[in-house]
């Protein structure tokens, strides 16, 4: 039998899932209370968030994570340690603040001055240049002036202006015209504009934190957190103590959270250091004190000003990698734990400087797993494509069609992940995120690829605690919390399911970081989309790994491009003005590989600014097909590049094909409103089983031969998914075979309406089961409609007669809010935690009077409206129903 099947079957799989422990310095009790109750969820991992803590790396915390460990320890749970002591990671525990002032991070700015119809020589006043402007809007902002004197002048350049800041490529160096605190030069006749750029340790971000890429400032990080707890722990390194998690680190070259600081599209101080500056002087050579405006603004020319943005670009993101990523993930490898966590991806800020850490793949390279978050809203039930307004406006397409293949491609290609990928979720959703939804997110990122979980939070506040909600105990207020339990059983499972074997895909996306570094492009997400819209997996492939396959186990065969033991049979690339020498040379010598440009092919080559070389490097690509992207996929299908194909179109639904011992095969529906119902064509033998995991159910699926093709026939309605396994043999033995539900309805002789005459009563989740007065409704409404603020739990109870006892029987629920129970005379019969709300119930009924009781749980939502405003609101949200309504049934054969 399929081992993994054997698993399913005999509960016997590992734990993936590690969420946030919030530690505010709460007594032991509590967080002893707090780790069972992560442990009854079934979750042996916790990942400890010291942000709230208030001694964090201090006595106190480690009075607190003494508790943590030995509590885990008792119950055979790993621990993580989320690497700082605020957010974002970078902090190193105040260390630069407190020790290491000249380690914080470094910059390079400029002022401008503008030189018209000069006629004579001009002398400028440089020193007040060497700082920012400022006015009347500053006075009383604080200015460390003691460290702005300390300031370098690193060139003075001279370009003629063209027009709207657009200079031309006749750049003068008159750096070496400076003498103490003055330039004095002749310009030639016409407008010229004058950059004086100097390095700085004042105009940028936070101040406090370390510079990204720099060796002696990254390694602040360790002496601050790192070794400190290797000193507690070290016995337990790579036993109890798993690992550290860096959360959002990024360049913070500027504060906020604006997602546009891409380089040359936003005025902004720039990441900087001694490394970079001599990286810089090798690759640009004489001049790279005279292209320095460019990484500002654009020439007319564009020639030198691609080149330049793109070297420094290239530059900073290898030592962001280098030092910060390598660094880190080195010392975890020495010391027998690993290191995880994720950077900021949204709307595109994974290539971006900023918040971002401008390469999504170098950032991650030290880490042990693959990693992204998806909080505060980003993948929505029913949102697809749609922009997110919420506390920053969202690129729903990225985030629907990206963010997660982003993530698990990574994990699929690095070596060094294991084919991990792990996923920060729920966290900032609000308290109206329940388990439906949650089921819904979890499947969306299991589909894609994504095989850990960071679940966002336990926390150990009392309730209410407004810091970015939903928390799943709650204190014990959270009247879903056995139902989140329920959840995460089937999270471990699915989880299970899909490590340790191989993802299939038949096309590789190149990643778009180094072309939105040189000039216009297609983002990814557009292809991205076509593609899972048709059911053609893909996983996206950074230049990186294509320069370098041999270090990813890679290379080119028999018309494939194999990765990591991945094969893919085309390489699609967006549209980019500008490709590299690196990827025009891997394009030449991809001899019989498919490789197709989408809507346009380059004109020119970032890294390159020989005329001659430039058109030698683009002769390579002139064998590659042109397809416009509305083309693409009857291109990719034309040319049997695919995997799976639907009889009929459904853009919604969404799979993942996987080899452990056979083939597997993931199915979703994403559609908020859409059946589907059809056949798929797949590879496939001839016996397989359908596994619908939250029941942990397998059931035999008849498989259909077709001019050798193997078909299936599935039904999944909106918030639905399943699992196919092939196999050799009937693993679920003499289980019947899979019958949508919708057909077995259809061959009820007998169907009872029991929409009305319910008797209702209320309790809150910290009382039950002591519920309240019980009162009779007729007909079944919200009891929002009722109690508009009330959360808990809600019991519903009737008898139904029956003449004969039924040789199967269905319940059948329209409308929950939103978790639900069932029993039938006092047998338990299951937990439903989202749509479709269908019991089978025909073992439990019997002939004469049979009692139903239906428990709904509902989110703690509408308890906001008992409960003082919180102190920020991220978005407005609509408020669901909450109850049992809508047409109940009872249909019998």
């Amino acid at each position: 039998m399929n081992k993994t099947v054997q698993d399913l079957m005999n509960h016997q799989t590992e734990n993936y899932i590690l969420p946030f422990l919030w530690m505010r310095g709460e007594e032991e009790p509590v967080i002893r209370e707090e780790i069972a109750r992560i442990y009854e969820c079934g979750i042996r991992g916790i990942c400890v968030e010291a942000r709230p803590h208030p001694d964090f790396a201090g006595p106190g915390w480690w009075h607190d994570l003494d508790i943590v460990m030995d509590e885990a320890k008792k119950r055979g749970m790993r621990v993580w340690v989320l690497d700082d002591a605020h957010f974002p990671t970078g902090y190193a525990n105040g260390l630069i603040e407190k020790k290491y002032p000249n380690r914080k991070k470094t910059y390079i700015n400029y002022n401008t001055v503008d030189v018209l119809g000069a006629q004579n020589e001009v002398k400028i006043h440089i020193t007040p240049m060497l700082k920012p402007k400022t006015s009347w809007l500053d006075i009383g902002k604080p200015i460390d002036k003691e460290e702005q004197k300390k300031n370098q002048l690193i060139s003075v350049v001279a370009a003629k202006l063209v027009t709207d800041g657009i200079i031309h490529e006749e750049l003068i160096d008159l750096t070496d015209r400076v003498e103490g605190d003055f330039l004095t030069c002749t310009l030639p006749e016409g407008p010229w504009r004058v950059y004086v750029v100097y390095e700085t340790k004042t105009d940028g971000g936070n101040p406090k934190y370390i510079n990204m890429i720099d060796e002696e400032s990254v390694s602040t990080q360790l002496e601050a957190v790192y070794e400190p707890h290797f000193q507690h722990y070290k016995e337990e390194f790579g036993k109890t103590f798993a690992g550290f998690f860096s959360d959002e680190p990024a360049f913070g070259n500027v504060n906020g959270f604006d997602f546009n600081e891409s380089i040359g599209r936003k005025d902004m101080p720039l990441p900087w250091s001694e490394e970079v500056k001599n990286m810089l002087m090798d690759d640009l050579k004489g001049n790279w004190r005279v292209f320095l405006p460019y990484l500002w603004n654009s020439s007319e020319e564009m020639k030198q000003c691609v080149h330049t943005r793109y070297t420094y670009m290239d530059i900073v993101t290898r030592l962001y990698e280098k030092n910060f990523s390598n660094q880190l993930g080195k010392w975890c490898e020495a010391h027998n734990v690993e290191y995880i966590g994720h950077v900021i991806e949204d709307n595109d800020q994974h290539s971006r400087l900023g918040s971002g850490a401008g390469h999504f793949f170098r950032a991650l390279s030290g880490q042990h797993m693959s990693g992204i978050d998806v909080i505060g809203g980003q993948v929505i039930f029913g949102g697809a494509g749609l922009e997110r307004r919420g506390l920053f406006k969202g690129d729903g397409e990225f985030y629907h069609y990206t963010l997660g293949k982003l993530g698990s491609s990574y994990g699929h290609l690095d070596p060094k992940k294991k084919g991990r990928t792990m996923c920060e979720l729920f966290g900032a959703y609000g308290w109206k995120l329940g388990v439906r939804d949650m089921k819904y997110i979890l499947d969306h990122l299991v589909v894609r690829g994504i095989n850990y979980l960071v679940p966002h939070a336990f926390s150990m506040r009392e309730y209410p605690d407004f810091d970015c909600p939903p928390h799943f105990y709650a204190r014990g207020h959270n009247p879903q919390f056995k139902h989140f339990a329920h959840l995460m059983h089937y999270a471990n499972r699915l989880c299970h399911i899909f490590n340790g074997g191989r993802h299939v895909a038949p096309v590789a996306v190149l990643y778009q970081g180094e072309s939105e570094w040189s000039g216009n492009s297609m983002k990814m997400q557009k292809p991205a989309r076509v593609l899972i819209e048709n059911q053609i997996d893909f996983d996206f492939v950074s230049i990186d790994i294509l320069t370098d396959l041999g270090l990813y186990n890679g290379r080119l065969e028999n018309k494939h491009l194999i990765i990591n033991g991945e094969e893919f049979k085309c390489l699609v690339i967006p549209y980019s003005q500008y490709i590299t020498k690196e990827l025009a040379a891997f394009i030449k010598n991809a001899a019989g590989l498919e490789i197709i440009f989408v809507d346009n092919k380059p004109e020119g080559i970032s890294n390159a600014v020989d005329g001659q070389e430039i058109s030698e490097l683009l002769k390579a690509v002139e064998k590659c097909k042109v397809i416009p992207l509305k083309e693409l996929v009857s291109e990719l299908q034309a040319e049997g590049i695919y995997d799976i194909k639907l009889k009929q179109p459904f853009k919604d639904l969404t799979y993942y094909h996987y080899i452990k011992e056979n083939n597997i095969y993931m199915f979703q529906n994403e559609s908020a409103h859409e059946t589907f119902s059809g056949e798929i064509e797949l590879s496939m033998g001839e016996s397989a089983v359908v596994y619908h995991g939250l029941e942990n159910k397998f059931e035999n699926l008849k498989v259909n031969r077709e001019k050798g093709k193997s078909i299936i026939y599935l039904e999944l309605k909106p918030y639905e998914s399943c699992v196919i396994f092939e196999s050799d043999e009937n693993p679920a033995g003499e289980a019947e075979f899979y019958s949508p539900l919708s057909i077995k309805l259809n061959e009820c002789e007998k169907v009872l309406n029991l929409s009305s005459e319910w008797n209702y009563s209320l309790v809150k989740n910290k009382e039950y089961p002591k519920f309240g007065e019980v009162n009779l409704m007729k007909e079944l409404i919200p009891i929002s409609k009722e109690n508009p603020a009330f959360t808990g739990i809600i019991k519903y109870e009737k008898t139904v007669d029956l003449e004969e006892q039924p040789e199967q029987g269905y319940l059948s629920i329209e409308y929950i809010f939103e978790a639900v129970e069932v029993w039938i005379n006092d047998e338990y019969i299951g937990m439903k935690i989202c749509p479709p709300y269908q019991f089978e119930v025909g073992n439990y009924l019997r002939k004469g009077t049979n009692t139903i009781r239906v428990e709904v749980a509902t989110t703690l939502d509408r308890d906001r409206l008992n409960q003082p405003e919180p102190p920020f609101i991220i978005w407005h949200d609509p408020m669901d129903p909450t109850g049992m309504f809508g047409k109940i049934t009872l249909s019998c054969v």
